[in-house]
């Protein structure tokens, strides 16, 4: 083999191998679709409240649907009588006050009626207030007559955040900082807090963060 025809089969075995590792980069890519296809974002919730004791109800909720949009409602108590719990100490927290929820608040039943149109039945909220959120959308839906329970199920969003971080760290403490410092980016992003729509809105960026991670490893 003279010089030339050396070169030229160096050059073609080189053009092959870069072919071969592209045509494997492509299969690991394929490979990886297959057994994670992507995943509509879960549906989430988040509640404001009158107090955080035994006689609270909720006075703002807002909840997302799988494309990330948001649906945000205030909620009039003077519509029902018991409703006479509140809190300044939250007051201050949220920045809502009982005048601005009569005056800008629909009636529970009505929300009622238009969660349950929104979301469909058995399908999973997912809220990071834990059992708070999930007695407040009992007593909201409490004052219906027209339900016994919420026709959907209210879980807590470690449930959903958790399982994806466990496919990059399974040491429970080291799992535990990296979801804590993405808390920190997600709440960064949103900026606002305290809110019912701009802390849905904060679980939804929380989440992308925890699937991207998760899915880049």
């Amino acid at each position: 083999m003279n010089e030339t025809d050396y070169l030229l089969s160096s050059e073609n075995n080189a053009k092959r191998l870069q072919e071969s590792i592209t045509q494997l980069e492509a299969s690991k890519a394929e490979h990886r679709e297959l057994i994670c296809p992507p995943l509509p974002p879960p549906r989430f919730l988040d509640i404001e409240a009158s107090s955080l004791s035994m006689d609270s109800y909720p006075i703002e909720i807002a909840w997302s649907d799988p494309e990330g949009n948001i649906e945000s409602h205030l909620i009039n108590p003077y519509a029902i009588v018991e409703w006479t719990d509140w809190d300044y100490n939250s007051q201050q927290v949220h920045g809502l006050s009982r005048k601005q929820c009569r005056e800008e608040g629909v009636h529970p039943e009505w929300l009622c009626q238009r969660m349950s149109k929104s979301v469909p039945a058995g399908e999973i909220l997912y809220a990071d207030g834990g059992g708070f959120d999930e007695s407040w959308i009992d007593v909201l839906f409490s004052v219906s007559p027209a339900f016994d329970q919420a026709p959907f199920r209210v879980v807590h969003t470690d449930a959903v955040m958790v399982p994806l971080l466990t496919k990059i760290e399974r040491d429970p403490a080291k799992l535990w900082r990296i979801y804590e410092n993405l808390k920190l980016q997600a709440r960064a992003i949103v900026g606002g807090r305290h809110r019912a729509a701009v802390d849905v809105q904060y679980l939804i960026e929380l989440w992308k963060l925890c699937f991207s991670l998760s899915n880049n490893t």
